[in-house]
């Protein structure tokens, strides 16, 4: 920080005038004087030459003057930063997410959030869309990125976007023999001939699962279940070595790579879908950092952001 005595150099420096300087100063030449002899004193080296006129700064003066001159701009710089520092967001923010959303949001969202925002932090809660309900409605979560037609009276929905359901199959099945190579498309009644196929199903409780039943309920029979797991990858995994067929939001296509011999379609008329959207708890709107990072969110994945998004 510069000194009271800096500050007085500096002026005396400026004016060229010890007198000149200390009327600026509203102080005495006396005062003023004496304090340009105490600082030599402490440096001990003579910083002006007193009879020269205009008043004249040594060679020790001007190094001097050059040390206080780089020593203020470094102090306004420094307040410049604690200032903006002050006006940044700051705080925390506690987002709830399934398992396999995660990991397509958070490495698509948070970098560049954490960049922008330094001091906001994310805390990711990861788990099946009936334990973020549960954590939401607690309070121990901002908002949650669920889906509908789930029903939350309790909580005030935000739309994001609208998300086909997919059915994954190794292109090579023997189920799939019959269809044109094209076809990204099963009706009804080309999903039930699907019946003796091994499916590939989340455990109960997600919302995947949940879809699932109303799936095979619309066409019209009771799948041959292979695999229950709670981890869509596997499923995935299981689905491209020939293991079975598996349902997935269409944002599956946006994440990680997939088996090149998986072929997908769409099921139903019109095609089964979900919508995807930011839910808090009623009478609680997102204020703050928790604002902030929906949004972002929101640019990444929202309508806006995808070329041709399913309609209502």
């Amino acid at each position: 920080m510069v000194s009271k005595q800096d500050e007085y150099f500096l002026a005396i420096a400026e004016a060229g005038s010890i007198s000149q300087a200390a009327r600026r100063l509203y102080l005495s030449q006396p005062a003023l004087s004496g304090s340009l002899k105490r600082l030599e004193e402490e440096l001990g080296a003579q910083l002006v030459l007193r009879d020269a006129s205009p008043l004249q700064l040594t060679a020790a003066g001007e190094l001097y003057l050059r040390y206080v001159q780089e020593n203020r701009e470094r102090e306004r710089r420094l307040r410049q930063a604690l200032a903006q520092m002050e006006q940044e967001p700051s705080g925390t923010v506690r987002v709830g997410l399934n398992f396999w959303r995660s990991s397509l949001v958070l490495p698509r969202v948070l970098p560049a959030f954490q960049r922008r925002y330094p001091h906001i932090r994310v805390e990711p809660t990861e788990g099946s869309h009936q334990s973020l309900a549960a954590l939401l409605d607690q309070g121990r979560l901002d908002f949650a990125l669920l889906h509908r037609p789930n029903p939350y009276p309790q909580f005030t929905f935000r739309h994001l976007c609208y998300e086909r359901i997919l059915l994954l199959l190794r292109a090579d099945a023997a189920a799939l023999a019959g269809l044109p190579e094209g076809q990204a498309h099963l009706s009804w009644e080309e999903l039930s001939r699907l019946r003796d196929t091994p499916f590939l199903l989340l455990k109960k409780g997600q919302n995947l699962r949940e879809q699932a039943v109303q799936i095979f309920r619309l066409a019209g029979f009771q799948p041959r279940v292979a695999l229950a797991t709670s981890s869509l990858n596997t499923a995935l995994n299981m689905a491209g070595a020939g293991g079975g067929a598996v349902f997935a939001s269409e944002a599956v296509l946006e994440g990680g790579p997939l088996s090149p011999q998986l072929r997908f379609f769409t099921l139903g008329d019109p095609p089964v879908r979900w919508e995807v959207g930011l839910a808090c708890r009623s009478g609680e709107e997102l204020r703050g950092p928790a604002q902030l990072f929906a949004q972002a969110v929101q640019d990444a994945f929202g309508d806006a952001a995808r070329p041709n998004p399913p309609r209502p």
